[in-house]
């Protein structure tokens, strides 16, 4: 392909952009358009590139929460299994006792006492509002404890709390 000298605009001269070219009329040396015309070349798109790579990215996140869902549902289906075993054991347990002629409020009459250590900063309203979800049952504390008015709590003292079940 023929092409004009950029200087002085002689015709027929070589593609000067691929290779070092001389003008014979003016006798410039071309080699700076080849150069230039290396370097002002636009790269390739790499577009391509960025859309393959983000679209693997993203297929791999998206499997890699698959499995997890997959995974944590396996669990919550074993822990099921373990509910609803608890579950038919307690029954079966409620109608062994029944069987045996007991009564549901027997049951329910049944208390368990806790051995509470008191620690810095506790009072009889905070202890019972923890056991018992209300504050207002702090002389149930008091009571069975025999604390009477006034008194101080010590840290390291044992306190007896009843839980009827």
């Amino acid at each position: 392909m023929n092409k004009n000298c950029p200087i002085c605009n002689k015709a027929g001269l070589p593609d000067y952009t691929k290779e070092s070219v001389v003008c014979p009329q003016c006798n410039s040396d071309l080699k700076a358009f080849l150069l230039l015309s290396s370097v002002s070349k636009p790269p390739k798109s790499k577009i391509s590139t960025y859309i393959l790579i983000g679209m693997s990215l993203f297929a791999i996140t998206f499997f890699s929460l698959y499995l997890k869902s997959n995974s944590d549902r396996k669990v919550l289906n074993s822990s099921n299994e373990l509910l609803n075993d608890s579950i038919i054991k307690i029954k079966q347990m409620q109608n062994i006792t029944f069987n045996k002629g007991e009564h549901r409020t027997d049951i329910a009459k049944q208390e368990v006492i806790i051995k509470y250590i008191v620690k810095k900063g506790d009072c009889p309203y905070k202890i019972a509002r923890f056991f018992y979800s209300s504050g207002s049952k702090y002389k149930q504390i008091e009571k069975d404890n025999n604390l009477e008015q006034p008194y101080t709590l010590k840290i390291g003292q044992i306190l007896k709390i009843k839980i009827s079940q």
